[in-house]
């Protein structure tokens, strides 16, 4: 695929790529448009361009992002109530994507599942945005590395818009956009922006960066049809936003692929009951004193088994992080999940971490940060090894393109 980049674009690339060509994976040395989104974010700066890219190397690694279309599953709750929808590619080739923001219930939603997990979630979409991008720009023959988002906020409240998890999330997750998915947003699309969008989009404004903001359109009930259909044909833009697509039954709500978020059953709702996790297979209960920490160590015999674990605190929170005998010097490469601070109100808290390879890893539990609390812990962890059943080592997932 030939890209249209100047002569001092392409010898940039080609200095980038030759810098760090032994600190990226094999399949992102290969994509030259890796460097430039970097090179480009950066006003082609090589030495901005490569801390932030080694910025981004350490934040995939700690979040496990190279694995997280086939290691995390999203619960129901997060499967049927968060709204990021695969709508199709605009007129250029690129790719469309829809969420209900209006509609979600931040406040059921917290109650039925952790922020890290909602996190995890609408980063897993993002990856297969990326996937989605890289069969299109195949499919073309060109790159087509850019996104449409359309935000709908139909329906929003003052008590949404003002909902202090919903907001912190969202800001947080503005903020890993613009370190991580540089050169990513062709536009964002916010429709039926009311007056209760003006009390919140000033909070969000803030963190913005000025290339970000500028691809920002905001309409309110009127003018965005027109709009979307410029750039997006009729037969791909669904009824409901003023297309013609719809399910095969002829829904224009296009229930088959779009997801409308609302009102969460409270069935969802966590509750905690300290006791019950005493009673899983494995658990064990340690206490961890004050200004203390606690190392639990697990045999890995064979190397990309998958570490999974599950802990819950009986009160206040915990330091959570995962790490591995190394050879290595550099204690940064011995640290897989950097030490943060978990709280279980509603529930016990769960992971996995595939590891490239064999030997002893360390699960911590610090709390050398409380001056005055102990803390009583049930925890258990088991390993799927390779040769396991479930096991996957490739990305195995749904995905229509």
């Amino acid at each position: 695929m030939k890209e249209n980049w100047t002569e001092e674009e392409e010898n940039a690339v080609a200095e980038f790529r030759k810098i760090m060509k032994d600190e990226v994976p094999k399949n992102m040395c290969e994509d030259k448009y890796v460097f430039y989104k970097f090179l480009k974010a950066r006003n082609f700066n090589i030495n901005q361009a490569e801390s932030m890219l080694r910025k981004y190397l350490r934040w995939r690694k700690e979040l496990q992002i190279d694995t997280i279309i086939s290691d995390f599953k999203p619960s129901e709750v997060l499967q049927k109530y968060i709204s990021q929808s695969f709508i199709g590619f605009d007129k250029s080739g690129c790719l469309i994507q829809y969420a209900a923001i209006g509609n979600l219930d931040g406040k059921g939603l917290f109650k039925s599942a952790n922020s890290f997990d909602v996190l995890r979630c609408v980063l897993q979409e993002m990856e297969k945005i990326n996937l989605r991008l890289k069969y299109q720009s195949e499919k073309l023959g060109k790159p087509v590395n850019q996104s449409i988002f359309i935000y709908n906020l139909e329906n929003m409240t003052l008590a949404k818009a003002t909902h202090r998890q919903s907001v912190e999330l969202f800001m947080l997750g503005i903020q890993i956009f613009q370190d991580n998915y540089p050169e990513f947003l062709k536009s964002i699309y916010i429709i039926n922006a009311s007056v209760y969008f003006t009390i919140v989009f000033p909070i969000i404004k803030k963190i913005l960066s000025g290339a970000l903001l500028d691809k920002i359109e905001v309409y309110g009930k009127d003018g965005w049809k027109e709009v979307l259909l410029s750039v997006i044909d009729a037969d791909v833009l669904p009824k409901f936003i003023g297309g013609n697509k719809t399910d095969p039954d002829g829904n224009p709500l296009c229930n088959t692929f779009i997801v409308h978020s609302g009102t969460i059953p409270e069935k969802y709702y966590l509750t905690k009951d300290f006791s019950r996790m005493a009673e899983k297979e494995g658990a064990k209960y340690i206490t961890v004193d004050r200004q203390s920490k606690i190392n639990i160590p697990i045999d890995i015999q064979y190397e990309d088994s998958i570490l999974n674990w599950e802990y819950e605190v009986k009160d206040y929170d915990i330091g959570f992080g995962l790490m591995v005998d190394s050879p290595s010097p550099d204690s940064s490469e011995n640290e897989l999940i950097p030490v943060h601070k978990v709280l279980t109100e509603y529930k016990s808290e769960t992971g996995m971490y595939r590891c490239k390879k064999a030997g002893t890893y360390y699960m911590i539990f610090d709390n050398s940060y409380s001056w005055f609390h102990s803390k009583e812990i049930y925890y258990r962890t088991w390993v799927i090894e390779p040769f396991d059943s479930g096991f996957t080592k490739e990305c195995a997932f749904e995905i229509d393109f």
